[in-house]
């Protein structure tokens, strides 16, 4: 060999080829492919040597070109990895090496014995859930499915119908022929899951591969129990998949005679759909008409029970999403009280930034403030004193404090001048004069770092400094080196400008008036609040969330990638996004009704059934164990061998990198090479951000390329069968549930290339991914491309980890290094020789290149995710069900205090504020850590109060709306006097907020008296309506409020969302002004006549123009029921109007007054416009909302 090698060196021929040579690209991608089979296949080195060998010593170079050689094993070894050939393959009986070495199978028919993909028998199948390690599955029941399959599968090949046969037999063969006649003959894979199902006691959960047929086994499995005789309820994920799946089965379960119906779509109280045996849905439409059933009391089900339960996508409603609530939205108008507290929140959150990587700064405040709030009380000292202080010192000029003293605003002109030095000198005289007075002064230099200017004064008082970032201009700002430090600030800073009502009204502008029964849910939330505001700031949009005509959207970004348009996130968090984008402002909401997924699937026992192509590691299967009892696992294997070939996985150091190396893979698969033709690409990233971003990268390289990231749009052209060279760039939404067709020369290609671009949160999520391509046996690849910074800290740490281990190890052995070039002039040098000694000395060193492998970063990183995962099931075992349960236990309870109420036939308005009570109560009272035992005691102790107050006409909650609602109530019964005494009780609980209240009153006393008004009256009706004038300019002050904070934040030239709406809400309350002073200036002349009209009319009907063109434009969307586009229409701002005064309404204005006669036709005019609102109240019905 070294006499051949030398021969080689010397001869020219040799020199060109053992020198840098265009072929050194491929031999390297050549000795990656063998690698592959090792990591991606499980080959075993040996094997992998074997098969070069017989490959090398296959090729003819008598009748072929020599230079054909590398070009013709890359070929060899893509058929090879995109059929997934397994060392245990076989075909014609023989192995793979066999076949290689066999010369009497020519190239052609190797290509095709690899391509081979004939269904597997039932022996296979059921040998293949035997081996599954996870699959809880006894040998008596595997006999049992061979049996019953096999019967069946002899009667449908001879057309026996069946007659003889009973049992399970009898019914899978009758089911067969359905689905035969109206779609196709079930597989063997279908008729195994059907019979492990049905043989099943109690639930079962099976893992079916992507596009194996699963709705094709749900509707099987859902006819055989409505031929039982059960109630079968079907949840799919989306409502877009139930009605899909209903369409496409009906005549299925036609020809069975089965009612079948789908509960999406279907508004009103009756549901025609729970009278069918089989019903499908979403899961949120079944737990929302469960609420809608027991909590309004709406006769949906009927006799229906929990009987039998089929979940689709069964992991994802269970675990990922299993704590999801769905609950019915509750009119609450009162909690827009609370708006303008957001907003201070959300202005005082926003004056806080972090300096460097520890400190967070404060608001900037004038030097003589920070001085003035570090002084005790006991000294008597006011902002004067100081500044007379700092004038004597030089820092202000002589005169300035006098001038000041005069003119306050003056102030920011009088200490402009005032540096830095003059501040830290000013400071230390401030702590000579003062013992309180202790301060860690610290400047900015001009390279951003943070300098300390009194290291030397520690003394005793070391721990009592208070850090002072010192600026130009005499100004300073807090120092903060935690967050808890931060939130305890921006909360003080809150409480000197929150009042609770009723109390004084001052003329500060900043002031935030807040109704007194709301004071317990401030006090128990305001930190809560906080925290989600400094949340708010590092969400970002296309990421967490996106911006929809219809608001702030959720985005479930880290599973399905799905824009949630029904879910909203809770304790401020959404309001405090909406004020972020200048976004039309939300009111936030009291949940007082509620159903989890969990707690929905728990009321079927152990009947739950679920389908899904991922169910996941053992610790996700054991979890689900532990939550949903009695339940069992099985994996399904594929009725085809799947031909996946997962690519091994890339971590790249920064974002620069990882978007080339993206880039690199999706336009080497797209452009053809010698051994195939071009390929279509699925781009998976993690947010709509990213996926933007790689969309703007691939540029001009890939001119076919298209974007999937928003469910709200029409994205049927996008999932239109792809061609070769055309990619899709998506989030997550093409992760799930999505079949992606491809063309046949794709197929030839290789198939659909997966590059998913983020490391998922699971397994589960990355096989879903995964999942888009290799289906129904065709060819597909896959490959994760990750960058370390997108990672988490503890990720990231152990990528560094395994880098430096990495570089060691190359630093001190170059063994690796050295074999792979010895593999490059091995294989050079067999092109000039075609030896066998060659060969084997080549097969050789690949095997000692693959033998010395070491695990890659990769999975080194996906060991840690899956431990992490473990970690958060045991967390959602321990806290999160526990929370849920204790939550369901609080509400049953409620229901049967519900149950009661319901047998006296209550008042809406006594309704209405008794689970206003129970919502303000779970808000307040629920903890957690307090055994359920004692919050049922409380609750119950809680809830008998409420119903004695109001048995005796009292709010249970001293809320000052309820006593309007009643009194609105009874003075529709025609009981005035009493009316008048509610309004009366409304105005003594909170006089501030009781603008409402003293117009009734004002109005109710003057129709009381009718036509007989003595002055007494009038001119109590007249003070009635000045109070309420004064009230009203309250509610228009908070309206101004809200808007300053929110103005401190979002600078614009443009005009916002924000600003259109709270123009609206002010517009409103400047009508209701005007209403009232014009009632004011008529009654001032004595008696008059009253004309009641509905609230709509307070403002003019030129206002409602736009809202009745918008309205008859948008007929064809309010009829079609669809969910998205009603939302749409209601966001509007044109409908603005309408919402503002309906939620007047909601507070007590249900009407308004006018004291003059009207002329007829404006009567007509007036008549249309109520009936317009009549006619699209609907729009504001209950509906559900998901929350986070």
């Amino acid at each position: 060999m070294e006499e051949l090698v030398y021969r080689l060196r010397t001869s020219r021929s040799a020199h060109s080829l053992l020198t840098h040579s265009n072929n050194e690209e491929n031999e390297e991608l050549l000795l990656d492919k063998l690698r592959g089979l090792v990591t991606n296949i499980k080959w075993s080195p040996k094997d992998v040597a074997d098969l070069l060998d017989a490959l090398l010593k296959r090729f003819d170079p008598t009748a072929n070109d020599s230079s054909r050689l590398l070009s013709w094993m890359l070929e060899m070894l893509h058929c090879i990895e995109i059929n997934f050939i397994t060392p245990s393959w076989r075909c014609r009986g023989m192995k793979l090496v066999e076949l290689v070495q066999d010369k009497t199978v020519t190239d052609e028919n190797l290509k095709e014995c690899l391509a081979d993909d004939e269904e597997k028998q039932l022996d296979a199948i059921l040998e293949e859930i035997r081996q599954q390690q996870l699959n809880q599955i006894d040998e008596k029941l595997l006999d049992d499915v061979r049996d019953i399959v096999s019967s069946v599968c002899d009667d449908l090949t001879s057309r026996n119908v069946g007659s003889q046969r009973s049992g399970l037999k009898k019914d899978l063969l009758r089911l067969c022929q359905a689905a035969e006649k109206t779609h196709f003959r079930p597989r063997l894979t279908q008729m195994v899951s059907w019979c492990i199902m049905a043989l099943s006691e109690t639930g079962r959960l099976i893992q079916v591969g992507t596009g194996e047929g699963k709705s094709c086994i749900v509707a099987m499995f859902a006819a055989y129990r409505a031929m039982r005789g059960e109630k079968v309820d079907i949840m799919s994920s989306s409502s877009v998949l139930a009605e899909r799946d209903l369409k496409g089965w009906q005549k299925f379960y036609d020809i069975l005679k089965i009612s079948v119906g789908c509960n999406t779509n279907n508004e009103g109280k009756e549901r025609k759909c729970y009278e069918c045996q089989v019903v499908y849905g979403t899961v949120e439409q079944f737990a929302g008409d469960w609420l809608r059933h027991h909590f309004h009391r709406a006769d949906l089900f009927g006799r229906r029970t929990f009987q039998c339960a089929i979940v689709d996508e069964v992991d994802s409603l269970m675990l990922d999403k299993g704590l999801h609530m769905v609950y019915l939205s509750s009119d609450m108008p009162a909690l827009r009280h609370l708006n303008p507290l957001l907003a201070l929140i959300w202005a005082t959150a926003n004056q806080y930034k972090k300096i460097g990587t520890h400190t967070t700064v404060g608001r900037k405040c004038p030097f003589h403030e920070v001085v003035l709030e570090n002084i005790t009380k006991a000294e008597d000292i006011d902002q004067f004193t100081i500044l007379q202080m700092a004038e004597e010192a030089g820092i202000l000029a002589k005169g300035s404090v006098k001038d000041l003293r005069e003119n306050s605003s003056l102030l920011t002109e009088k200490i402009k001048s005032v540096t830095v030095d003059q501040l830290a000198k000013f400071f230390k005289t401030v702590e000579k004069r003062f013992s309180s007075c202790q301060f860690a002064l610290h400047c900015m230099n001009n390279d951003g770092s943070i300098e300390e200017l009194n290291k030397g004064s520690q003394g005793a008082m070391a721990n009592k400094r208070v850090p002072l970032l010192l600026i130009s201009g005499g100004l300073c700002q807090h120092m903060y080196s935690d967050q808890n430090s931060v939130h305890r600030a921006v909360e003080a800073q809150i409480n000197r400008a929150l009042h609770f009502t009723p109390c004084e009204l001052s003329q500060d502008e900043c002031s935030c008036y807040i109704p007194g029964f709301f004071s317990d849910l401030v006090k128990s939330k305001l930190n809560v609040w906080i925290k989600n505001a400094f949340h708010a700031q590092t969400m970002t949009k296309d990421h967490e969330y996106v911006l929809e005509s219809h608001g702030v959207v959720p985005v479930d970004y880290s599973c399905t990638g799905v824009v949630e348009n029904n879910m909203k996130w809770s304790d401020g968090l959404q309001q405090f996004l909406e004020m972020k984008h200048g976004s039309k402002l939300s009111d936030m909401t009291v949940i007082t009704n509620y159903m989890s997924n969990v707690g929905l699937l728990q009321k079927y026992g152990d009947q739950i059934f679920g389908i899904t192509g991922t169910l996941g590691q053992q610790a996700e299967t054991e979890t689900l164990q532990k939550i949903y009892k009695g339940i069992k696992t099985c994996q399904i294997p594929s009725f085809k061998r799947r031909k996946l070939f997962e690519v091994e996985g890339v971590i790249v150091d920064n974002e620069k990198e990882w978007i080339e190396e993206i880039c690199d893979v999706v336009t080497a698969q797209t452009n053809p090479t010698p051994y195939r033709a071009q390929r279509a690409v699925l781009v998976i990233c993690e947010t709509i951000s990213r996926a933007k971003l790689l969309h703007r990268a691939l540029g001009d390289k890939v001119p076919n390329r298209k974007l999937y990231i928003n469910n709200n749009m029409d994205n049927a052209a996008i999932m239109a069968k792809l061609e070769a060279a055309e990619v899709i760039i998506a989030t997550n939404l093409a992760g799930r549930g999505t079949d992606i067709q491809v063309s046949e020369p794709v197929k030839r290609a290789g198939g659909l290339f997966v590059v998913q671009t983020f490391l998922p949160k699971n397994a589960r999520v990355e096989a879903q991914a995964f999942g888009r391509t290799a289906r129904q046996g065709s060819p597909g690849s896959a490959q994760l491309i990750v960058c370390s910074l997108h990672l988490s800290e503890l990720l990231k740490l152990q990528v560094l980890i395994a880098k430096f281990q990495s570089s060691l190890e190359n630093m001190n052995n170059l063994m690796p290094f050295f074999l792979k070039h010895l593999f490059v002039t091995l294989f050079r040098v067999y092109l000039i020789t075609h030896r066998d000694e060659v060969s084997e000395s080549l097969a050789l060193t690949v095997k000692h290149i693959l033998t010395n492998m070491t695990d890659s970063e990769i999975k080194t990183v996906k060991e840690i995710r899956d431990d992490s995962v473990v970690e958060g099931l045991a967390s959602f075992l321990e806290s999160d069900i526990p929370s849920i349960k204790k939550k369901e236990v609080l509400f049953s309870q409620y229901l049967a205090e519900l149950d009661e109420v319901y047998k006296n036939k209550p008042a809406d308005s006594d309704l209405s504020a008794l689970n206003e009570f129970w919502g303000m109560w779970l808000l307040t009272n629920f903890n957690v850590s307090v055994p359920i035992k004692d919050l049922e005691d409380k609750l119950t102790g809680d809830l008998k109060t409420a119903r004695q107050k109001l048995k005796q006409g009292e709010s249970p909650s001293s809320n000052l709306h309820h006593y309007t609602a009643f009194g609105n109530e009874l003075w529709k019964k025609g009981h005035l006097a009493e009316s008048i005494e509610m309004y009366t009780k409304a105005i003594q609980e909170d006089h501030c907020w009781a603008a409402i209240a003293y117009y009734n009153r004002a109005f109710a006393s003057l129709t009381q008296q009718d036509k007989h008004q003595d002055p007494n009256c009038i001119a109590q009706a007249l003070q009635d309506l000045r109070n309420a004038l004064e009230s009203v300019e309250l509610y228009c002050e908070q309206t101004l409020v809200t808007y300053r904070y929110f103005a401190q934040v979002l600078h614009t030239d443009s005009i916002t969302r924000f600003d259109s709406h709270m123009t609206v809400r002010y517009k409103v309350l400047l009508c209701f002004k005007e209403n009232i002073i014009e009632a004011t200036k008529r009654l001032s002349g004595g008696a008059v006549k009253l004309n009641k009209r509905p609230v709509y009319c307070l403002v003019s009907l030129l206002d409602f123009l736009p809202t009745l063109q918008l309205a008859f434009q948008s007929l064809t969307q309010i009829f079609s029921r669809d969910h998205l586009r009603l939302l749409q229409l209601i966001s509007h701002p044109t409908f603005d109007i309408s919402i503002e005064l309906k939620c007047l309404k909601s507070l007590g204005l249900t009407h308004v007054y006018t004291l003059d006669k009207l002329s007829f036709c404006l009567r007509q005019l007036w008549k249309i416009r109520s009936a317009l609102h009549r006619g699209f109240s609907f729009l504001f019905r209950s509906r559900e909302r998901c929350f986070k």
